[in-house]
């Protein structure tokens, strides 16, 4: 039985964590949404929306909800959010 090394099982855990879906935005509408998802995709961020294919198919308002979940995975939701919301001074699109 070989030794474990207790610093690669730490490394698995901080991979798997930055790997985790976690809500960035909730949209009031599935185009919403999905123009969200087109955003973060032209700046290199791989998002989706929580459940589309079901929405798709109750339509895109969904009363009594929280709105519709758009998700990134945890290492890229820093990044998003400033894309999302810049901050004033920043230049993340010129005009």
């Amino acid at each position: 039985m070989e030794p474990t090394d207790p610093n690669a099982a730490v490394t698995r855990a901080e991979e798997e964590a930055a790997l985790t879906p976690t809500t960035i935005s909730h949209c009031p509408t599935l185009n919403e949404a999905q123009m969200l998802v087109s955003l973060l995709s032209s700046f290199g961020i791989e998002a989706r929306i929580e459940g589309e294919n079901f929405l798709r198919m109750v339509g895109s308002m969904v009363p009594g909800s929280d709105g519709i979940r758009v998700q990134v995975r945890q290492a890229d939701a820093e990044a998003a959010l400033e894309i999302l919301n810049p901050s004033p001074g920043s230049t993340t699109m010129e005009q």
